[in-house]
């Protein structure tokens, strides 16, 4: 992610962790994520809030 964000849980996630998409939402303007750090970490964010990484 381009920018920390916060889980509904309340878990910070910081700027440039690497998230696996697991959601899709309103034809892609918002993605649902999940994160290593916090384990198990889930946060939706905007499509703009994103950035691809290599392997």
């Amino acid at each position: 992610m381009t920018i920390p964000v916060t889980t509904d849980d309340g878990d910070a996630i910081p700027a440039g962790t690497k998230s696996t998409i697991v959601g899709i939402w309103r034809d892609g303007a918002a993605y649902e994520v999940e994160s290593a750090q916090p384990l198990g970490a889930l946060v939706t964010v905007a499509v703009d809030d994103l950035a691809p990484v290599s392997p």
